[in-house]
């Protein structure tokens, strides 16, 4: 049983955009970063694009190099019989290597508060890729603002680097400064704490292992300084037969609330025929109000599945992908920006009491 919805609406599509080169095709515009800023709410979308591909043709995967400071894409193909390309993000190697089919960078868009209508959309070069441990692209974006910084975590793909969690910071969202990888290979769905927490900085992170020793659980992390983590932590992960069996992330930077922190997370289930990258739903875990390392409950069932034909039908089928929130407590509402099927960008309208009636069903921990 999920909560209810009182609104919900696609705020962008491939459709509504140019391609960034003109030999390419957009194939998705999803998993934005949100904040307020002034007046407006600011989106940082993912653009995912790529040359199209003939049929019987070879597979294509986009990437940067960079030459003499100047920036040129290129584009390597390999033979249909040389790679497995069942998911639809990757070609997957006999030696297990990958490479992505699409390379991604971001867009800036300029939402008017008071009914989400598009006010601007601009694609700044500092939101491309244009370092070396983003060869292959820049992908879902995180935005938390804490004083009149705004920092920006987002995934960074490299040859060299994997795939790794990247650092920029804004104070007007007309000039970024990168600060370099923070969290490296692989790591990602990293979001940090809107407060400092003993005098630090609070992330939490998504870690791989290689050997699968674990399944892809969420970590805890202390800064001084945003740039060097430590005190790593265990804070939750999968369950075994539940609809977050898979792995798990963050989804939007925790929202502070009357009983502590909320954090909404997505869990994926296993792959289907109808889900090739699995299915994933929406889920939240309150945290300790005076020590946001500490779980205090879980949600058993799932806030939100992929339920409407947005999320059902896309790119990657089967996803609803929550990256960004704007809680407005007065009203105690929250809008809740999603990926769709790794296609659209949407927002839906959610009580935040629901969310929080869900999580008082749950057990503590």
């Amino acid at each position: 049983m999920t909560i209810p919805v009182l609104d919900d609406k696609v705020i962008l599509r491939p459709a509504d955009l140019e391609p960034s080169q003109p030999e390419y095709a957009i194939l998705g515009t999803f998993n934005p970063g949100v904040a307020r800023y002034g007046d407006d709410i600011i989106l940082l979308v993912r653009v995912a694009e790529a040359p199209p591909v003939e049929e019987s043709g070879p597979f294509v995967s986009p990437r940067v190099e960079w030459d003499s400071g100047s920036t040129r894409y290129v584009v390597d193909t390999f033979d249909r019989d040389s790679v497995d390309a069942s998911d639809p993000r990757l070609l997957r190697f006999p030696d297990g290597r990958v490479r992505l089919r699409y390379i991604s960078h971001l867009r800036l868009v300029r939402l008017n508060a008071i009914d989400l209508t598009i006010q601007e959309i601009l694609i700044p070069n500092e939101l491309r890729p244009s370092a070396s441990w983003e060869e292959f692209g820049i992908e879902d974006p995180r935005i938390t603002q804490i004083g009149d910084t705004y920092y920006i975590t987002y995934v960074a793909i490299s040859s060299q680097m994997g795939v790794a969690t990247a650092l920029m910071t804004t104070k007007d969202f007309n000039s970024f400064e990168r600060k370099g990888i923070i969290f490296p290979t692989e790591n990602k769905d990293v979001v940090i704490l809107p407060e400092k927490w003993n005098g630090n900085y609070v992330a939490y992170h998504r870690p791989v292992s290689s050997y699968m020793i674990d399944l892809p659980s969420i970590e805890t992390s202390l800064s001084p300084n945003t740039i060097y983590w430590g005190e790593h932590r265990y804070l939750f992960g999968p369950r075994e037969g539940s609809w977050d069996s898979v792995r798990v992330g963050a989804g939007p930077p925790p929202l502070r609330v009357a009983s502590g922190w909320l954090l909404i997370y997505h869990g994926v289930s296993p792959v289907t025929p109808e889900s090739p990258v699995g299915r994933y739903c929406a889920g939240a875990v309150l945290l300790d109000g005076e020590n946001p390392t500490h779980l205090v409950s879980r949600v058993e069932l799932p806030l939100l599945c992929p339920e409407r034909s947005y999320e059902k039908e896309g790119f990657a089928p089967g996803v609803i992908f929550p990256t960004g929130a704007i809680y407005t407590e007065n009203l105690g509402e929250l809008l809740l920006f999603c990926g769709g099927a790794d296609k659209v960008v949407s927002v839906l309208k959610l009580k935040i009491d629901s969310i929080l009636e869900h999580l008082a069903r749950a057990p503590q921990e």
